[in-house]
């Protein structure tokens, strides 16, 4: 459980820029439909790595805090790139199955 409250406290630092980016992809892909998915998917893998650099050079000394605690910045990444990267899939499914 203390594990879970860390991962989150991470992704709380890019839960916006993050959102901002699923849901504008979500809104291309209402207007230009299932065409622009695979664009709308390497747009959201560079946002994501592009990111990712962002919140590394950010948030280099606060690494030494999750360490101390039992997670390494591989584990921070996975997972909250994991689960953002889950929800852009099911908005974009989801709004596959609409059509």
């Amino acid at each position: 459980m203390i594990k879970i409250r860390l991962i989150l406290t991470f992704y709380k630092s890019f839960f916006f820029a993050s959102s901002i980016i699923t849901i504008s992809c979500w809104h291309l892909n209402h207007f230009l439909g299932s065409s622009s998915n695979s664009i709308l998917l390497c747009f959201k893998v560079i946002t994501l790595g592009l990111l990712s650099v962002y919140i590394i050079n950010r948030k280099l000394k606060e690494f030494y805090y999750y360490k101390n605690l039992g997670l390494s910045k591989n584990s921070l990444f996975s997972c909250t790139l994991g689960f953002d990267f889950l929800i852009f899939l099911t908005l974009i499914i989801f709004n596959s199955s609409l059509r």
